[in-house]
Parts: structure tokens; C-alpha cells; sequence
């Protein structure tokens, strides 16, 4: 009887509540992120909570904003900027609006920057993702060709890349465990990495 009560209760506490986090988005800000998200129109909210993670499951309140939250008629945009995430990491955030929803997790990977002028991350690649990201430091709209090598200096990959706000995606499903090199060009620069995939 008890598990039944508690399937029904689960059903009504979803039915009746709407989404009221959107445009949830992270974003490089020199050393540090910048959070913005929207709490649409409805009810009001008791507060809201920003929360980090550096594994995904294990998060700490980095923002607690504890009075009236949200607008009954128009839409609240948000922005904060967290000045001190781990570098050269994968940073998990979510947003908890106090006692209505909490989101789905994001990530971003924070790099330190010093005299950097593009990296090439996760590297080590070890996920079972099949994408790595490409960030030229402010290079805007680019393009890029070149090629992976192989730890034996011969060309498995070419690459034809355009950078959208300083990013690009690399799609590496076909490389095996190994190190490889990735040279790029474009009109003015030339870039090189050396890539670990250990999946």
C-alpha cells in the first residue's frame, strides 16, 4: 500500500508543475563561467540555488538567492559568474529553484588561461564521447584544414573545420587508444596538439 501511495504522489507532483527553467547556458569567462538561465512566468519561487559538481553527482550551493524569485506576467533573465571552478576539469552545474524544479545538468570544460592561443579538450580524451572541441582564443568565425597523424607521422584523418564563437568540433569515432598529432591551418596561423585517446 505504501509503494502504490507514493507512485501517486509522484504522478500529481509532476502533473502539476510546469518547467520553469530555460535558456540554461554556460559560458568561458577568462578563468572563471558565467551561469545565465531564465525563470519563466508563472508562480513565484522561495529563492533559488546555483550548485557545482566537479563528477556530476556530488554538488555544493556556490549562489543562494533566498527572497521572491520569478514574475507572475514577464520572464526573469539570471547571470552569475562563478569565479573559481576547478581548472582544466569538466564543471557540472544545475540550477534549483526553491520548492518548483531543479534542471538537468550541464557541463563545461574550464581551461587555464595564460598565454594560450587555442586548446584541444577532453585530452586525454577518456569518455565514450566521439566529439573533442577545438578553441581558438578569440578567433571568431574561422577556418581551419589539416590533418591527425598517427605516433608514426602518417595522415589518418583529414580535418576541414570552421570555428562559430572561437569553437569547433573534432569527430575522433574512428581513432583507436593511441597518440596522435593534429596539425591546423589557417590564413595567418598554424596549430599543432598531441591527442591521447584512452576510452
Amino acid at each position: 500500500m505504501k509503494k502504490l501511495l507514493l507512485f501517486i504522489f509522484g504522478c500529481i507532483t509532476f502533473a502539476g508543475s510546469a518547467q520553469r527553467i530555460s535558456d540554461f547556458n554556460l559560458f568561458f569567462a577568462g578563468n572563471g563561467v558565467t551561469i545565465k538561465f531564465t525563470i519563466l512566468k508563472g508562480t513565484l519561487c522561495n529563492g533559488y540555488n546555483i550548485l557545482h559538481s566537479v563528477d556530476s553527482i556530488n554538488f555544493k550551493t556556490i549562489y543562494n538567492f533566498p527572497g521572491i524569485c520569478g514574475n507572475t506576467s514577464t520572464d526573469e533573465s539570471i547571470s552569475y559568474f562563478h569565479a573559481s571552478p576547478e581548472i582544466n576539469k569538466n564543471n557540472y552545474y544545475k540550477i534549483e529553484l526553491i520548492p518548483i524544479e531543479v534542471s538537468l545538468v550541464k557541463k563545461i570544460f574550464v581551461f587555464e588561461i595564460s598565454d594560450l592561443e587555442a586548446v584541444l579538450y577532453p585530452n586525454p580524451q577518456t569518455g565514450n564521447s566521439d566529439l573533442l572541441d577545438l578553441r581558438i582564443f578569440n578567433a571568431g568565425t574561422i577556418q581551419l584544414k589539416g590533418f591527425i597523424y598517427d605516433q608514426y607521422g602518417s595522415s589518418i584523418q583529414e580535418l576541414n573545420l570552421t570555428t562559430s564563437f572561437d569553437l569547433a568540433k573534432i569527430n575522433v569515432s574512428n581513432l583507436k587508444n593511441g597518440v596522435y598529432f593534429i596539425r591546423l591551418l589557417n590564413a595567418e596561423k598554424k596549430y599543432s596538439f598531441k591527442l591521447i585517446i584512452n576510452r
